[in-house]
């Protein structure tokens, strides 16, 4: 009503900056994601570099959508679907954008891995990486931000926290940097 945060919101503002800087940090597979607080959808975006006819990135897209599914049906033994689209980036350098949305309160750091994984091994180098992967990271800061999404993840599917922003977390010059929109 005034201006003020409860220090509860206060809270949960930095644990979500802190969740998407930790995925960003632990997947470098990832180029940016958004948070959606009305839908409690991230959405995670993969950018891949080369000149994919649109019927391979479909494929792509598919085997994605049912490797998820089956993920969580053999895991879980529940049905839990993502929503995946393509977008041409730019044309001149053959540039195609990955859109990955998923429920944030059913993801899990297996199915993170799975999602990696996949872009990885699809599109190798083609797949925009940062060098910066957890690996050449210090050892102890690579340890720290792997357990705090660890630990994130699961006080989000508790629903401990529900982040009421909606957040953006993106790549920028050696840098992840997460702001609210």
């Amino acid at each position: 009503m005034f201006g003020f945060q409860s220090k509860r919101s206060k809270e949960e503002e930095k644990a979500g900056i802190q969740f998407l800087a930790s995925m960003l940090v632990c997947y470098p597979e990832i180029s940016s994601l958004s948070y959606d607080p009305r839908r409690s959808t991230l959405t995670f975006e993969f950018i891949v570099r080369g000149d994919y006819p649109a019927a391979k990135l479909d494929a792509f897209a598919r085997l994605l959508s049912e490797s998820i599914e089956t993920y969580h049906v053999v895991v879980a033994d529940e049905e839990v679907g993502a929503n995946i689209w393509v977008e041409e980036v730019s044309v001149e350098k053959k540039t195609v954008m990955f859109h990955v949305e998923r429920d944030v309160m059913t993801l899990e750091r297996d199915e993170l891995t799975l999602i990696a994984r996949l872009f990885t091994e699809h599109f190798g180098k083609a797949l925009l990486v940062d060098e910066h992967s957890l690996q050449k990271l210090e050892e102890d800061f690579a340890t720290v931000q792997s357990d705090l999404l660890d630990q994130m993840l699961d006080q989000v599917q508790r629903q401990e926290f529900r982040f009421r922003m909606h957040m953006v977390g993106l790549r920028e010059n050696d840098r992840v940097v997460v702001y609210n929109r």
